[in-house]
């Protein structure tokens, strides 16, 4: 474990952390980090990464259409609440042959995840992630962790966050997500219109075209939901559709596509019928 704060204090918090196996004298030396202990394969590992990543109640899931304001988990919360340390990130090694760490090797076959962990995608190159939802996108400044689209990335829930502005409620919404990178794992907190759940997208039948409407955002009377799409050409585009919102909840919404054109519907009305082409970009928002 990656952990910051003083050394008396970070060597209780490993110590509370091991999973039963804790340091000997045989250990070999983490390729980052804090040696916490080892386990015998990859599920009780993933398990000891879902233990800490977070404190908190989980949250609603990525379908989940009306508002949650509450409590939002807290990254390594039980370790700055009990030690004061904060998590850099859980780090997860393999013993190498010369006694010594080396990266873990994946299984070519995908793990069995826990149920809650929804592989996703950043729709960026990078993006700063974040230790805490908020009303508004908080400045770069305030983000504790970079990660890239090569990352395997997992989306645990959503949260959303309000304010009043000039009176009219605001509300943006946040994707709870694990990151995973060079052994490396980090949890933290993306707008949720930066996150794509792999199995969100609606697909032609040959791939390409594919489209993805996610909820974003509450503007007064109105929902704001944006819509990807992915054309044959591999070049992503987007567009902010206004839905009028379901009370104190995102309204209910179908995607469809019709050949290169995407259709949104509202039970039996016909919400918006949209190219999927480069003119989605330069639609107004």
């Amino acid at each position: 474990a990656e952990l910051a704060g003083p050394a008396s204090a970070r060597s209780a918090a490993v110590a509370s952390m091991s999973p039963g196996t804790g340091p000997s004298i045989d250990a070999p030396p983490p390729l980052l980090g804090h040696f916490v202990g080892h386990v015998d394969d990859l599920a009780a590992a993933l398990a000891f990464v879902g233990r800490w990543a977070f404190t908190g109640e989980p949250l609603p899931p990525p379908e989940s259409r009306p508002l949650f304001t509450g409590p939002a988990p807290i990254p390594g919360g039980a370790l700055a609440d009990g030690f004061g340390v904060l998590l850099l990130s859980l780090v997860v090694d393999e013993a190498a042959d010369d006694g010594g760490s080396r990266p873990f090797t994946w299984p070519r076959e995908a793990p069995e995840l826990p149920a809650s962990w929804r592989p996703a995608a950043i729709l960026s190159q990078s993006a700063p992630l974040f230790a805490a939802p908020a009303p508004r996108l908080p400045p770069l400044a305030e983000s504790h962790e970079r990660i890239a689209r090569k990352d395997d990335l997992y989306l645990l829930g959503v949260v959303d966050r309000c304010e009043l502005r000039e009176g009219v409620q605001s509300c943006l919404r946040w994707a709870q997500v694990l990151a995973h990178g060079h052994g490396r794992w980090r949890g933290g907190y993306l707008p949720a219109a930066e996150v794509a759940p792999l199995e969100g997208w609606v697909r032609a039948k040959s791939g390409l075209p594919r489209a993805l409407a996610v909820p974003a955002a509450i503007v007064g009377d109105e929902a704001l939901v944006v819509l990807l799409a992915r054309t044959r050409d591999y070049e992503l585009h987007r567009a902010t559709l206004r839905l009028p919102r379901d009370g104190d909840a995102f309204p209910a919404f179908e995607l469809a596509l019709e050949g290169e054109v995407a259709v949104i519907r509202q039970g039996e009305r016909e919400a918006a019928r949209l190219p999927l082409n480069a003119g989605l970009d330069a639609r107004p928002r």
